[in-house]
């Protein structure tokens, strides 16, 4: 009989498969590529940068501020306009003074027309618009960095996730294994005349009952691991046809004190960056729509050339012909809108968006710090369980190896037996549980402070 299978408690992998599906339903499903490499860790975040739709859809706010850059640099350069009209006219002959009208002769009248202004001086209106759309940029970069550092780490708990679907997997075939192999012997001890007082009947039953339990309890491994791949292919958006690891490890990892992980935050959390820029975004739009108030100084021209066969040309420079004459000049020019309570109004806008950052950043600012606190509390509490579970996992080891001997020799009870092996089975599957909030707390950690923690290169 075999001495070294681990055993599993009830209700082991029904959590697991759960947890997934619910972080499934978080979003739709990406087109997969197929995966060129087996996938690793690293490779399943290299491909979740490149591939998930959410980075991408956030990313394109950045595009979004670059060409609003591009339009307030366009406006220091001249608007200028031009037009050409056609149309059928009838024939018109005279003077100023009187005319003759013919509706029997028709001809062609042709117009085209032209006007440019060149912006010289706004009073800072233009410059001010400028400089929001950089400041813009600037947020819309870090809060597209805060996005890939939110799907880091669901990437991150869907991939430990799988690992510790595949491990329950693997002491759930232990288990049966282990398990049919005490079915057999009980059988055939029970027909064997000199050993049958040894096992009872309630034995083989008691036996046979764990084992279809833990038979059912493999469906819902398979059910789970099944969903965790995925879970996967959804968050990458690259298809594999099975993970290169399989044992749920933790990466390498130098841990620093508290005050060490703080001082990174503030230097790497996109959110700290993204506010104040977003602050000065808002403050230079109200500038610049305060500044409306005051008049356009530019440089512009027009030009108008009119002609029709059909209407006679007025030789008189003080007669109007809007027929037969070309007509233009240049000259500097003043602009005025005059809509200064829009202008107020609209300042104020700027200037209460930009408030709302300011009270966004007096509470943002503590609460970045208490994520970093509570990962790092998380991280040292994970890292003494460790411990913990391991001895228990050993001490629950002994036990059940002790009464599996037992059992081999007659000694042991089938429910001393079971008793151990759920109690082996507890003890790994807090081992399991516990490595994996390891795992989670330092992801959780990574995403607290702005930058990877680990070893872990993508």
């Amino acid at each position: 009989m075999s001495k070294t299978h681990n055993p599993i408690p009830k209700k082991l992998i029904g959590w697991t498969g759960l947890f997934i599906f619910a972080q499934c339903l978080m979003g739709a499903p990406l087109p997969p590529t197929e995966a060129s490499a087996p996938l690793t860790l690293e490779a399943l975040l290299k491909n979740t940068l490149e591939n998930n739709g959410r980075i991408q859809e956030t990313a394109q706010d950045i595009e979004v501020a670059r060409a609003q850059l591009d339009r307030a640099k366009a406006a220091f350069w001249p608007k200028a306009s031009a037009g050409v009209l056609g149309a059928p006219i009838f024939e018109e002959t005279g003077n100023a003074l009187q005319s003759q009208t013919n509706l029997n002769k028709w001809g062609p009248f042709l117009r085209g027309s032209f006007e440019f202004a060149q912006p010289l001086y706004t009073f800072g209106m233009l410059g001010e618009y400028e400089k929001a759309a950089h400041h813009q940029i600037t947020a819309k970069s870090e809060l597209t960095q805060a996005k890939r550092n939110e799907v880091l780490l669901q990437a991150k708990e869907f991939y430990y996730g799988y690992l510790m679907a595949c491990e329950f997997e693997r002491l759930l075939d232990n288990l049966s294994s282990f398990l049919k192999e005490a079915v057999t012997g009980a059988e055939e001890t029970l027909k064997d005349e000199d050993k049958k007082g040894s096992v009872k009947p309630h034995d083989l039953y008691r036996l046979k009952t764990a084992l279809d339990d833990l038979d059912q309890k493999a469906l819902y491994a398979q059910a789970a691991k099944k969903t965790a791949e995925k879970a996967l292919v959804w968050v990458s958006g690259v298809s594999f046809s099975e993970p290169k690891e399989q044992v749920l490890k933790t990466p390498g990892y130098q841990k620093k004190s508290l005050e060490d992980y703080l001082r990174l935050s503030k230097l790497n959390r996109p959110e700290l960056k993204a506010i104040p820029a977003g602050i000065l975004a808002y403050e230079a739009l109200a500038d610049a729509k305060q500044d409306q108030d005051y008049p356009i100084v530019f440089f512009g021209g027009f030009g108008e050339l009119n002609w029709s066969p059909v209407r006679t040309r007025q030789n008189s420079q003080f007669a109007f012909d809007p027929f037969n004459r070309p007509q233009g000049g240049v000259g500097l020019g003043l602009k005025f809108d005059l809509e200064f309570k829009r202008h107020s109004a609209e300042a104020q806008e700027q200037r209460a968006q930009a408030m709302k950052l300011k009270a966004t950043e007096s509470y943002a600012v503590p609460g970045i710090e208490l994520e970093v606190k509570k990962a790092f509390y998380e991280l040292e509490q994970a890292e003494k369980s460790l411990e913990v579970a391991t001895r228990r996992r050993d001490t629950a080891k002994k036990w059940f190896v002790s009464n599996s001997m037992g059992w081999s020799v007659g000694v042991t009870s089938a429910k001393d037996l079971l008793e151990s092996l759920e109690g082996s089975g507890l003890a790994r599957k807090n081992y399991i549980e516990t490595l994996y909030s390891l795992n989670l707390a330092l992801a959780k950690l990574s995403q607290a402070v702005g930058i990877e923690v680990t070893e872990l290169s993508y």
